[in-house]
């Protein structure tokens, strides 16, 4: 019984490295399926990681790029206040101002 026990426990064939685990779930979140390789499928995932980060700093940056838009714009018309002037202008002349 001991044996058997023993077996069981000290067993090498179901030994799993639990980093290529980690890989296999990231490449399974990103829809990549591995290769069944650890070092090619920590280098795929690395550079899936980093064309990520890529786009999203992409992404990023397109923002900033129309929020500085907007906001020339909103400071430019600011500035003119077109709305205001225009309002004054039709009391002056509704009004005899």
């Amino acid at each position: 019984m001991v044996q058997a026990i023993g077996a069981i426990g000290n067993s090498d064939n179901f030994h799993i490295d639990p980093e290529y685990v980690r890989i296999l779930q990231e490449l399974y979140k990103l829809g990549i399926k591995p290769t069944g390789n650890k070092q090619i499928d920590k280098t795929r995932l690395d550079d899936e990681k980093r064309k990520l980060a890529q786009r999203i700093q992409d992404k990023l940056e397109n923002t900033k790029i129309a929020d500085n838009q907007t906001d020339n714009e909103r400071t430019r018309l600011e500035e003119e206040r077109l709305g205001a002037m225009t309002v004054g202008e039709l009391n002056r002349i509704l009004h005899g101002i």
